[in-house]
């Protein structure tokens, strides 16, 4: 029996336009009627998913910023702030990358410097709530995470230089086409799914789970019934037990409505 779900929500649940699939706030209804606790799992801000979802808010439990900022109706809010030291470094390393914009995530919300007209659609895009700064050593607010855009990509550009340099005291992290996030070494969806599962006593039988990339192998890792959707990367499948249609195709409302209200479990 399914007790949770945690669903990625680029690639994901959301389709490439960036939008919920129809029905799916009927289908998170009839799971919460069943007492089935649902879980987002993003590397979105919680500011930006509560805007998001909601009037639907109340009802989800959040994995935010890829497991660095946990906001759960179970438990109080936890975090795992980076130290200002290690943040002073990996900024003053960011500054010899080309074509890449810096975001920092704390509690209180999100911070950037001044942004180039080629960051700013897709930073609109992505986040409600930046905050514009002179200079990112400045700010006050604890910090969970550097989040990196990357025009030239991640996996060509900024990853081998931050992985080389930071990489064996941080989690450096591939999390989109164009995007690298830098937190503290322990932070990940999984742990974070696993806290969650801790506390309700689910066990990984009694959890469904859906991703489409990297991002997403350790939470994909914690769930039975772990689900890769079909326009993730090639190398992704062989880190989930099912494949699960793709994000246009509404692969995970889809993928729920089968295996729980038409009682397809195994």
């Amino acid at each position: 029996m399914i007790k949770l779900i945690a669903t990625d929500m680029d690639g994901t649940l959301l389709n490439e336009a960036g939008q919920l699939p129809d029905g799916f706030i009927d289908l998170l209804n009839r799971l919460l009627q069943k007492n089935i606790c649902f879980v987002i799992a993003s590397g979105r801000s919680y500011y930006d998913l509560k805007d998001f979802f909601k009037e639907a808010t109340p009802y989800l439990d959040f994995i935010c910023d890829n497991g660095a900022f946990v906001v759960s109706r179970h438990h109080q809010r936890q975090m795992s702030l980076l130290e200002k030291k290690a943040i002073d470094d990996i900024l003053l390393q960011c500054e010899s990358i080309t074509h890449i914009k810096v975001i920092l995530s704390g509690p209180n919300g999100m911070y950037a410097t001044p942004c180039e007209n080629e960051f700013e659609e897709i930073l609109a895009h992505y986040f409600s709530n930046i905050e514009v700064v002179s200079n990112l050593q400045d700010i006050h607010d604890p910090i969970h995470r550097i989040c990196i855009c990357d025009l030239n990509h991640p996996l060509q550009n900024s990853y081998p230089i931050l992985s080389n340099r930071f990489g064996s005291h941080f989690k450096v992290t591939l999390s989109g086409d164009i995007w690298l996030d830098i937190t503290n070494l322990e932070v990940n969806k999984g742990n974070a799914l696993s806290k969650i599962q801790s506390l309700l006593h689910i066990n990984q039988d009694e959890t469904m789970v859906f991703g489409d990339y990297y991002n997403d192998i350790e939470m994909l890792k914690v769930a039975k019934y772990s689900f890769v959707m079909a326009n993730a990367n090639e190398d992704m499948f062989s880190h989930g037990n099912y494949i699960a249609k793709s994000h246009n195709e509404n692969g995970v409302c889809e993928a729920i409505n089968e295996f729980i209200f038409k009682s397809k479990l195994k």
